[in-house]
Order: C-alpha cells, then sequence, then structure tokens
C-alpha cells in the first residue's frame, strides 16, 4: 500500500457544524453531538490502522489545541479535519464543502469526509477539490503532502438501526412530514399522533437523525442533506395501466377512492412526477401526451385500479403509472391545483415530486437543480 508522509508535525482538529454552518468547540456542544464526532474519529481510527498508521490522542503541549496525530510507521505525522454526513453525494456537496472551507482550518492538514456512503460523482468531486474520504462501505481515499491512500478496507461493523433512521418505515414517514415543514422543530408526540405512530418509535428516529447529523441542535432538518437521504430510500411498488379514470364516472370512481370531492380533506390519488411539477413551475418539457403518475392510499387501491382500467402491454405504451404511496401523507395532504394551474387533478406536494424526480439520475436531477417552488412551499433539495 502506498502511503507515504513527510516529517513535519501537524495536527488533527475535528469540528461539527450548527444551524448557523459554524465551527464550534467540541465541548461546546451537545453530549450527543460530541459522541458523534468521537465516533468519526474513531472509526477513522481503526479503519487507518488496518493499513498499518495509527490515528493518536492528542499529546499534550500542542500550541494548536490538536485533537488527534495520524502517525505512519516511519515516525512522520499529518493532519485531518474530519467531517462527518450520512450520504455524501453530488447534490449539495458544493455547497457543503464551500461552507467547511471558509470554516477556521488546521493549516497544511487533509480533510476528510467520513460517510455511509460516497457515491461516484461525489468522490470525483472531493478528489478534485482536495479533500479526502472514508465511505464506511469499505473505501478510504487520503491525499496530501507526502501522503497518498486509495484502497479498499475492511467493510466497517453494519451500524444498527438505530443509526440508520430511515431504514424502516417510520424514519420515512418522520422524515417526510418534517421535510413538510422544515422550520418547525420536531415534537415527538406531535409527530406521532399525526403519523398515528408510538411516541417511543418516532423518539428513537428522532435521536438517530441527531446522532446521523440530519437534524441540527434545534431538532429542525438540516437540508439537503435529509431530503437526499430520503431520497436513498425512496421506493414503491407500482403498475403501468392501460387507462386514466376520468371525473363523473360515479361508482368506479368510488372504487378507486379517487378523492376528488374533497380534495384538502380526504385521502385519494394525488398527481406527481412531471405533469406535476410543470404544473408547480419546474423547468421541464412535456409532450401534450405525455403519461401521468399517480400516488395512490394503498395496495387494495393500486390492485383494483389495474382490474378497472387495465394493464399496459409496456411502459410505451401505458396510459398512467400508479404506485402506492410510500408515506400516507402524500395522498392525505394533497394539493388543489384547478384555480391557478388549470389541473383538474389534485397534486403531490413539492417535496414529493422532487424526490420522484430525484429517481432520474440525469433529467430529473436537472430539473430539480433549477426548480424553486412558489410559496407557501419550501426547497429543501
Amino acid at each position: 500500500m502506498p502511503a507515504h508522509v513527510n516529517g513535519s508535525v501537524m495536527y488533527v482538529r475535528c469540528s461539527v457544524l450548527t444551524e448557523h454552518r459554524t465551527s464550534v468547540n467540541v465541548k461546546a456542544v451537545t453530549v450527543k453531538t460530541r459522541a458523534s464526532i468521537v465516533d468519526s474519529v474513531e472509526t477513522l481510527r481503526d479503519t487507518v490502522a488496518a493499513l498499518g498508521l495509527t490515528l493518536l490522542s492528542s499529546p499534550s503541549g500542542h500550541e494548536h489545541g490538536a485533537d488527534l496525530v495520524l502517525v505512519n510507521p516511519a515516525g512522520g505525522q499529518i493532519a485531518l479535519e474530519v467531517k462527518r454526513l450520512s450520504l455524501a453525494s453530488v447534490d449539495g456537496l458544493e455547497r457543503r464543502l464551500s461552507e467547511w472551507s471558509n470554516l477556521p482550518s488546521t493549516s497544511n492538514g487533509v480533510r476528510v469526509v467520513v460517510a455511509d456512503r460516497v457515491t461516484q460523482g461525489a468522490r470525483e468531486m472531493l478528489q478534485r477539490a482536495g479533500w479526502g474520504w472514508l465511505d464506511l462501505r469499505g473505501h478510504l481515499h487520503l491525499a496530501g503532502p507526502g501522503l497518498f491512500i486509495d484502497s479498499d478496507v475492511p467493510r466497517l461493523k453494519r451500524p444498527s438501526s438505530r443509526s440508520e433512521p430511515l431504514a424502516g418505515r417510520v424514519g420515512v414517514e418522520v422524515a417526510a412530514l418534517m421535510l413538510l415543514d422544515p422550520d418547525r422543530p420536531a415534537a415527538v408526540r406531535q409527530l406521532a399522533a399525526q403519523l398515528g405512530r408510538a411516541p417511543s418509535s418516532v423518539s428513537e428516529v428522532v435521536s438517530s437523525l441527531r446522532t446521523a447529523s440530519l437534524l441540527d441542535q434545534e431538532r429542525r432538518p438540516i437540508v439537503p442533506d435529509l431530503f437526499q437521504a430520503l431520497a436513498a430510500r425512496w421506493d414503491s411498488a407500482e403498475a403501468h395501466v392501460a387507462s386514466v379514470p376520468s371525473p363523473g364516472q360515479g361508482a368506479v370512481n368510488d372504487a378507486l377512492r379517487l378523492g376528488l370531492d374533497n380534495i384538502e380533506d380526504e385521502s385519494g390519488w394525488a398527481l406527481t412526477e412531471s405533469v406535476a411539477a410543470a404544473a408547480y413551475g419546474a423547468p421541464i418539457s412535456l409532450r401534450a401526451d405525455s403519461p401521468s403518475e399517480f400516488y395512490v392510499p394503498d395496495e387494495a387501491t393500486l390492485r383494483r385500479a389495474v382490474h378497472l382500467l387495465g394493464t399496459a402491454d409496456d411502459r410505451a405504451s401505458r396510459a398512467a403509472t400508479v404506485r402506492i404511496a410510500p408515506v400516507p401523507v402524500i395522498c392525505s395532504r394533497r394539493v388543489d391545483a384547478s384555480d391557478w394551474a388549470g389541473q383538474v387533478w389534485p397534486l403531490a406536494q413539492p417535496l414529493f415530486v422532487a424526490l420522484d424526480l430525484t429517481q432520474d439520475p440525469g433529467r430529473g436531477r436537472d430539473v430539480i437543480g433549477q426548480w424553486t417552488p412558489p410559496e407557501p412551499w419550501r426547497r429543501v433539495w
């Protein structure tokens, strides 16, 4: 393994971001934030140990208040400034690197992002910016004065479900509800009541979100980080149908649970993807016959839609796609756009439309990169 360091002594300082994105002393943060810092440093220590290098606790007397020192077998030392992310992806990473670059920094050190997952695009961006990374799935990249490491490393022990707040359905529901109102701090009992979940389950998710640095100290979502983490978990069953229901079909519409009579207070079908994005003013081009994409409340409604509307032979011949809402709030908090967009179908909230578009790494992500929804909605991507 090529690992070369010079003999100069440099120092390791770890910092975190508050909601104001400022560097703070470890002693001043909460116990949970401090634990997140320590966990990241300990994880990096264990990883470099497998390569014959060592991360030492800060020796006493260092004038820069170092916390750790990386030492190679020859005795050379180099500074690492550690930043923690749940997910490192291209979306939002350039902004985050710019913010971090403006913070006070250890001179001549190497900055390293420790993340549960570092996408290929993010790796390329970090390398161009001169940053290192530790992808907890099993890859370490460090490059600095006299130092170069780019190696697969032993995959770290799989985190517990507590450290993966969006691994379960409750976590996805909590994240979605919080992103709908990103300025409101998480209130466990209120969230539990809105979701119909046990307060203990919601409390565990909120705690895990803070540990994963997805909520700030006031328990508000950190964006776009939480959005990106939710996008990575965004998935649902779907079916392509041969026809589209229309208003005024009485018993058929009742069976399909369209919910067109009382849009804002009744659960029902919600239009999403490109057609909905266009209604919200997103910069997207549509053909007049573009297929519609709908969310439906549950699996029973999906099966009924396939039975009553027919199955399309393939995606190209579909009249519409119908998918089960990953979270119930999609179908229970719809938007009536008939007055301002001339759209007969209720729309999914912009958040959910953006999550759907993000699943297309090309066209979809280009669209949301240029799209800010109108008030009262907030851009969280």
